[in-house]
């Protein structure tokens, strides 16, 4: 059974920032630092940082998410274990930028990186990024499609062992295997190498959240992890046997991908306290916003009984935690949640995050080539 941590803003719920008792930045963002210290003391497979859904007292939305990245930078150095998330908005970036950006934070942090890839469209377009031409949804996919093939392409143009670093002979890096990519597509032109080296794990690993038919294609393609927020375990169930079935399709093994399921979680010491907890973030939310996934409320020990039940009647490979408040139900879930699931999660080794995630490291299609 996986765990990965969703990390937005105060939490996911939308109202979260006016109970939250995390410290606020000048910047007007929490600071995250406490509470991925806190999944690693729990054994979560990956702290996965995403757009908050917060929303100001008179419904205004609050956006003064910090860019991912960096995040995921300022933190490699203060962990050790879990796995470290950036969230890249395919539309209005460049493969190229993403690609090395990635790759060096998975060498720093000896390869515990992952890459959740927002393939959002939007069809009339972004207005901060006016400039950026609107695309159809069909063009859109497309180039999102290139846009992922070239990150892949980039990742493998430094095949492993290229740095040779003797200084008897003076040579650095063995330029035989160190490749331009020469990619000359519809929507992007490439010529290669990355700029910097292969990453440790090959390639960090790829996590999707799109389920339209367009974003489930492109999962099958590329995908390591798919987060579903479907709210019962038959549409989990549903949407896992149709990524295995586009997976084949793909010319991939049918378990290519592992499906995590979205639970949001409001967490007390009894039920009636949890459901009080939960009705006074609803009151304060505005009309009909909530909580993504499968929103559970009541005790760690209900909380620990359902994923324990998903988990052994096979509905997902893991589960996407997303709780209400940080640090609050965070806290509840590392002491009373993960105990309880210790017997179907063995202790992970400190490797890299594919290691713990049990997904194998990608061939590099240069070294194939060469072979």
């Amino acid at each position: 059974m996986h765990l990965i941590l969703s990390i937005a803003g105060y939490g996911h719920h939308p109202a979260a920032w006016g109970l939250s008792g995390l410290a606020a930045s000048p910047q007007g963002f929490p600071q995250h630092a406490g509470v991925v210290a806190r999944a690693q003391s729990g054994a979560l497979d990956c702290a996965l940082f995403t757009r908050p859904r917060a929303a100001g007292p008179n419904g205004e939305r609050i956006d003064l998410a910090p860019d991912t990245t960096p995040l995921v930078g300022s933190l490699v150095a203060k962990t050790s274990a879990i796995g470290l998330g950036a969230t890249v908005r395919v539309a209005y970036t460049e493969p190229f930028h993403t690609a090395r950006a990635l790759a060096v934070l998975d060498g720093l942090s000896s390869g515990r990186t992952a890459l959740r890839l927002d393939l959002r469209h939007s069809a009339g377009g972004d207005p901060a990024f006016a400039h950026a031409r609107v695309l159809s949804a069909d063009e859109h996919y497309a180039r999102a499609a290139e846009y992922i093939d070239i990150l892949i392409k980039l990742w493998d143009s430094w095949e492993d062992g290229a740095i040779v670093a003797d200084k008897a002979s003076g040579i650095f890096a063995d330029s035989d295997r160190i490749h331009p990519i020469h990619h000359q597509g519809p929507w992007f032109s490439v010529r290669g190498p990355l700029t910097a080296v292969r990453p440790v794990q090959g390639h960090p690993v790829l996590v999707f959240d799109d389920a339209t038919p367009a974003g489930l294609q492109l999962a099958a393609r590329f995908a390591d992890l798919f987060i579903t927020d479907s709210d019962s375990p038959q549409a989990v169930q549903r949407l896992r046997a149709e990524l295995r079935t586009l997976a084949q399709r793909a010319g991939r093994p049918a378990d290519a991908v592992q499906v995590l399921a979205t639970v949001s979680f409001v967490l007390a010491d009894s039920d009636a306290e949890a459901a009080a907890r939960a009705r006074h973030l609803d009151e304060l939310a505005p009309e009909g916003a909530g909580l993504p996934g499968h929103r559970f409320v009541g005790t760690a020990d209900g909380l620990a009984a359902l994923l324990d039940a998903w988990d052994a009647d096979s509905v997902c490979d893991g589960f996407d935690l997303a709780p209400a408040v940080l640090p609050d139900d965070l806290d509840r879930f590392v002491t009373g949640v993960v105990p309880k699931l210790l017997r179907r999660r063995p202790a992970a080794p400190t490797a890299t995050l594919r290691e713990r995630l049990a997904l194998a490291r990608p061939t590099n299609r240069f070294s194939e080539s060469r072979s």
